[in-house]
């Protein structure tokens, strides 16, 4: 059972930028090799859904989402959030034995890791790019993908769901600080 905590407890808006964090959600990553055929089609029958191929990009259904992470990285996030008391996730458990407990790959449960920062408005990326070296004007960076980079001094995962919507993935012991700065960066919009 994990123990989950978080230490935001407010939501920001500011010159057309809101922000809150979603909580808490389960966030699983998987590892392995998906140039064999049994480890994509075990983690298809399991989740029904195709993992991601491509650099940065997603797949989803209606109950989660793939993150595209590296050549043999993905990051499986529930599309709802859970109750903070239970936070038992059985698709976890179902995945670890299908894949862990046959030497197919790896998962771990990385909810308590991370959290997501759900970012709107129409100057997301202005905000973004007073601390980021990524280009998100990049023609690559369109809606549904998802890019691992720095946020001022911090590694973060960006998923952009839309032109003006984003979830900002951000390791919790960053939390606060990030949330801060954001807050900040607002401010000169």
């Amino acid at each position: 059972m994990l123990n989950f905590h978080t230490s935001i407890f407010e939501m920001h808006s500011a010159n057309n930028f809101s922000m809150k964090e979603k909580t808490p959600v389960a966030k699983i990553n998987i590892r392995g090799n998906i140039e064999t055929k049994e480890f994509p089609s075990k983690i298809g029958k399991i989740l029904g859904i195709i993992l991601p191929k491509e650099s940065c990009s997603t797949s989803k259904n209606e109950n989660i989402t793939s993150l595209w992470l590296g050549p043999n990285e993905w990051l499986i996030v529930s599309n709802d959030e859970t109750s903070k008391e239970n936070n038992v996730y059985e698709i976890e458990q179902i995945l670890f034995d299908g894949i862990s407990k046959t030497n197919l790959g790896a998962v771990t449960n990385v909810t308590d890791q991370f959290t997501i920062f759900s970012l709107s408005g129409s100057n997301i990326f202005e905000v973004l790019s007073k601390g980021c070296p990524f280009d998100f004007e990049s023609n690559n960076f369109g809606n549904n993908k998802v890019v691992q980079t720095i946020l001022n001094h911090v590694d973060v995962t960006i998923h952009r769901k839309s032109e003006s919507i984003i979830d900002l993935y951000v390791r919790r012991s960053f939390a606060n600080y990030l949330w801060d700065w954001l807050k900040d960066a607002t401010k000169d919009n």
